[in-house]
């Protein structure tokens, strides 16, 4: 009885296969890319790159940034807003009805907390960065 060798060297089929569709070149490409993306999914989903935006009567009077937790006081005291852990929640105002301070705390960009008697529309957003940061 004779052995029989598969491929060169003992390599498997799969192996040659694979060898001989991928090159070294290609594999470190697909290894750049893979990384490239792991890395972009990071920087996005990471915290604390956001911030909240306060606009009163449509004009914008606050920014707050998510990424440092803290109350702050708007509207002379009228409404209390909560950042913590990369969110903004509203945890006093003097409406009425309080469903600003019933909703969730807003984390993702495009989230919004509005408060119709106040006229406060809270929107969360990424950071603008300029040439200057």
């Amino acid at each position: 009885m004779t052995k029989t060798r598969t491929g060169q060297g003992g390599r498997s089929g799969a192996a040659q296969a694979l060898r001989s569709l991928f090159r070294k070149g290609d594999i470190i490409l697909l290894l750049v890319l893979l990384v490239a993306v792991a890395l972009s999914v990071w920087f996005a989903l990471r915290p604390g790159g956001g911030e909240a935006r306060v606009y009163v009567d449509g004009e914008l009077r606050y920014t707050l940034s998510l990424a440092e937790d803290g109350d702050y006081d708007i509207l002379d005291g009228r409404m209390t807003l909560r950042v913590r852990d990369g969110g903004v929640s509203v945890v006093k105002s003097d409406c009425s009805e309080q469903l600003c301070v019933h909703s969730a705390a807003q984390s993702v960009s495009g989230g919004l907390i509005v408060c119709l008697p106040n006229h406060v529309v809270i929107e969360v957003g990424e950071r603008e960065v300029d040439a200057v940061t």
